[in-house]
């Protein structure tokens, strides 16, 4: 375990150690559940309390995808076909039962005897029934959705098909598909299915520019059926699935009626298929905020909290609680800065420039401040995040990948090998002009608008002027990624938030439609809007890399989208598209004297300061304490109350 080399910011830590000095005493709800014995019980059943999100319960309605949505109830409510998990890529059979690929479908056969929570049977209709009105991942490959029987549905791909594995990944993206009963929300199914269908398909050469439409159609010369489309979507979303307005789901768990915005209960689904993994009578989730989760974990009003806290504070929590235990864990995404590349006011669209201001980067300083448990790397930008870097690139195409140590000599042979100079201690462009460089950040992300003003320091120590512009979060997409008003934008980099898999993490970065493209300014064509960047592999070959990512997921030989994504990996860092800070560390709390099934107790530390998971199997346990990671039914299966 990697000890603290600096301390922490002095007012952080007196805020957060203020916030849990004045814990509030427990509130008569929490008292009714809590025992003298440490059982969370009430009225001799067992419960777990969990901090999390609810939805407004003046507009709440049951529906997912309403306005105010379902928040953590949708956690225990809704199961997918498959539950994947982020951070390891593992898969875990929900709805169903197995699944295969023959051909050009992939077929999956439901568990038998499903029911929904209002006693009606779940079907291959019901699943069905969901593409059809949510229009998500993988429909744009698909030509249809197939139903033979009520336990078979056929995923029909398009010709050339995705290969096998990413098949089951792109339905595996959708993590709820039990959530709309097709006997509840029939009519907006059939409707917008049987609209689809008068698309006409999209033509040859408007799937060789890139387009996509759900099944196969053009959803973008057809404005009036496109407008029905939409007409029957709005009233689905305002539509609850009973007048009582209680989730229909197929989870282990429902939502009680009358929930407050600070706590709500959920109870056992007395339909649910599984009901071994029922352990808990009821779950109760409250509402907390940063101030006053670590406050209400100490006291054990809650039983988890997620995300971590600075070292100090970390270890006065756990030594004054020695039934908590912290699970520290790498996240699948990282901390930093993409670099606008038309910049006005230095020559941004020079790769030696970006690279210059990777070399100058005190990493250590940045994330001492920002993530304390994260592992220092020596990379710029990979496209996805640094932990994934051994698992999917060979050695001897990372030994050839720049490494961006420390290094203001590096820094400063590269701004001048493009005729940039110093004089009086300031760094001037070509033309001799001084180079500025602007930060932009969401104000209210709290480590954005700590960590950047280090960087920004850094930055002006070796001679180039920074400023830290922070913005209201309503503002800020449009002005990083619109506007283009940054030199530099704080976000989340290289991201893995569903599958590592490198498909998805590089597309997530490159493709036009989304933050980090845009953030970066790459040329897209305005057409079709799809990034048309070139950049040079290792052995002088230029690459298209939309071209190259679009072809990927038709690609069936593995040694060729393995070099594919390996030199894409390769051209991103040595581009310095951007600079990644370090790679998150999130983490789960969990309480000892209530909770059983908690892994890795083997190797439970002193102070209860849980060390990283190593094995494959340590991970896959560890990172179902986290809902984000997880979700709450393969967390629930995992967990059981502890017996006195």
């Amino acid at each position: 375990m990697k000890k603290l080399k600096k301390s922490i910011l002095p007012g952080l830590l007196m805020l957060l150690l203020t916030a849990v000095v004045s814990a509030c005493s427990r509130t008569p709800a929490t008292d009714d559940v809590l025992s003298s014995g440490g059982k969370q019980e009430a009225n001799g059943k067992s419960i777990y309390i969990r901090q999390g999100g609810l939805p407004d319960p003046a507009l709440f309605i049951a529906n997912q995808n309403s306005e105010t949505g379902t928040n953590s109830f949708g956690d225990f409510a809704f199961e997918g076909l498959i539950r994947y998990q982020r951070g390891t890529d593992d898969i875990e059979l929900q709805l169903a039962e197995s699944y295969e690929n023959v051909g050009n479908k992939t077929i999956f056969k439901l568990r038998p005897n499903i029911k929904w929570s209002d006693g009606e049977a779940f079907t291959s209709k019901d699943i069905w029934a969901f593409y059809q009105i949510c229009h998500n991942s993988p429909v744009n490959y698909l030509t249809s959705i197939e139903t033979p029987d009520d336990l078979t549905v056929e995923f029909v791909w398009q010709e050339p098909a995705p290969f096998d594995d990413l098949r089951i990944m792109l339905i595996a993206q959708e993590v709820h598909h039990g959530r709309i009963p097709y006997h509840i929300y029939k009519k907006f199914a059939d409707k917008r299915a049987a609209l689809v269908q008068q698309l006409p398909l999209l033509t040859e050469e408007q799937k060789a520019n890139g387009l996509q439409g759900p099944y196969g159609r053009d959803v973008f010369n057809n404005k009036e059926i496109v407008s029905q489309l939409d007409d029957i979507w709005k009233e689905y979303i305002v539509t609850p699935p009973n007048k009582e307005h209680v989730i229909v789901g197929t989870g282990p768990y429902i939502n009680d009626v009358g929930h407050t915005i600070n706590e709500g209960s959920m109870s056992k689904n007395p339909y649910y298929w599984n009901p071994d993994k029922q352990t808990y009578d009821k779950i109760i989730i409250k509402a907390t905020t940063d101030a006053t989760k670590a406050s209400m974990m100490k006291s054990e009003e809650i039983q988890n909290m997620d995300g971590t806290l600075p070292k100090d504070l970390m270890d006065s929590i756990l030594a004054s609680n020695k039934n908590l235990v912290y699970y520290p864990m790498e996240d699948a995404g990282c901390h930093g800065l993409y670099f606008n590349q038309d910049s006005k006011t230095s020559p941004m669209s020079k790769k030696e420039f970006r690279q210059a201001l990777n070399y100058i980067a005190n990493r250590e300083a940045l994330r001492d401040i920002g993530s304390y448990q994260s592992e220092i790397h020596t990379w710029s930008s990979l496209g996805l995040p640094p932990s994934m870097l051994k698992k999917y690139v060979d050695q001897d195409v990372i030994d050839k990948m720049r490494k961006y140590s420390h290094d203001e000599k590096k820094a400063a042979e590269l701004l001048e090998s493009i005729g940039c100079t110093k004089v009086n201690g300031k760094w001037y462009n070509p033309d001799g002009t001084p180079i500025k460089l602007t930060i932009g950040l969401d104000k209210g992300w709290y480590i954005a608008t700590l960590v950047s003003p280090i960087y920004a320091d850094q930055l002006k120590q070796f001679g180039i002027d920074c400023e830290v512009m922070a913005v209201d979060s309503t503002v800020y997409a449009n002005q990083s990624e619109v506007e283009h008003a940054f030199d530099m934008s704080w976000d989340w980099i290289d991201i893995a938030w569903s599958f590592s898999y490198p498909y998805f993490p590089l597309k997530n970065y490159y493709e036009h439609t989304s933050g980090p493209a845009k953030k970066m300014n790459f040329p897209f064509d305005k057409k079709t809007n799809i990034t048309t960047l070139e950049v040079k592999d290792w052995d002088g070959n230029t690459i298209n890399i939309w071209n190259w990512l679009a072809g990927m997921q038709n690609e069936t030989d593995d040694g060729v989208r393995k070099d594919h994504w390996e030199r894409i990996i390769w051209a991103t860092n040595e581009n310095a598209f951007a600079i990644n800070f370090y790679q998150n560390v999130t983490a789960a709390w969990e309480n000892l004297a209530t909770t059983d099934g908690l892994p890795m107790l083997d190797k439970m530390t002193e102070n209860r300061w849980m060390p990283f998971p190593e094995t494959e199997e340590e991970k896959i346990a560890t990172y179902n304490l986290n809902w984000g990671f997880s979700g709450g039914v393969r967390k629930m299966w995992m967990l059981s109350p502890k017996l006195k």
